[in-house]
């Protein structure tokens, strides 16, 4: 069997340290601003406007393609309507 060494330990047979990040303390509480939860909140109703008109959309369906334009009624029509009186427009002054 070999002696394998240690690229860490060398010879020396001390503990292997840790890496730098490992050793170095971070406090276990972590401070949140209101302001960055009050933009979260924004975020938050935006995305759930944004959901709920994609919902509605969708629900609606399909839009119906635009009417043509009725033709104009003829003269016959108007004074039928009007009870068989004649109806001359008159010119705007």
């Amino acid at each position: 069997m070999t002696h394998h060494t240690n690229v860490r330990l060398g010879d020396r047979g001390k503990s292997p340290q840790l890496p730098a990040f490992c050793r170095t303390r971070r406090p276990i509480t972590t401070t949140v601003r209101v302001s960055t939860l009050q933009q979260l909140l924004w975020l938050l109703w935006l995305v759930v406007f944004l959901q709920l008109s994609t919902v509605l959309l969708v629900i609606a369906g399909p839009v119906p393609s635009r009417l043509s334009p009725a033709p104009a009624p003829s003269r016959t029509l108007i004074t039928a309507a009007a009870g068989s009186i004649p109806v001359t427009p008159r010119p705007i002054r």
